[in-house]
């Protein structure tokens, strides 16, 4: 009975390093999941005012803004030397920001269309035209002053 009792005793002790390494472990796992969590949330906030403000000069469709912001948190979590971020929940803590900060980010930060787009594309290659054409009418009347120079000669 006391053989019984001391290898009992034995055993627990030689479980004691075991589970006490699994527990800090899992503790240590824990807090880089909740530091994980703690930081997402600025960050992903932080990714959507960006890419708002990258709206505004040009057109980005939803899904581009999404990856965008997505990956700026990604790296601003890599930064911080959390790698370990899963996309799925950094793309829900992106669409949470989003719909958070979205009436607020429409009023600050107006969005280009694709309409807008196509025609500040449009209005940047008549300018450009325009500017080529004023440069050949002018290398034209050159030409034509030298040409009635010549002719006076």
């Amino acid at each position: 009975m006391n053989d019984i009792a001391q290898l009992i005793i034995t055993i627990a002790v030689a479980a004691i390093p075991v589970v006490g390494s699994f527990v800090s472990k899992a503790l240590v796992n824990n807090k880089t999941a909740i530091a994980v969590l703690n930081a997402i949330e600025p960050l992903a906030k932080d990714g959507v005012v960006a890419v708002e403000k990258l709206g505004v000069d040009q057109y980005l469709e939803g899904e581009l803004k999404k990856s965008k912001a997505v990956q700026f948190v990604i790296e601003g979590l890599n930064k911080i030397g959390l790698t370990k971020a899963d996309e799925d929940i950094v793309a829900n803590a992106v669409e949470r920001a989003y719909a958070d900060l979205s009436a607020d980010l429409e009023k600050v930060y107006p969005q280009k269309t694709e309409a807008e787009l196509t025609a500040n594309e449009k209005a940047t290659q008549k300018k450009e035209l325009e500017d080529q054409i004023a440069k050949e009418q002018q290398e034209l009347q050159n030409k034509q002053q030298k040409l009635a120079a010549m002719q006076n000669v």
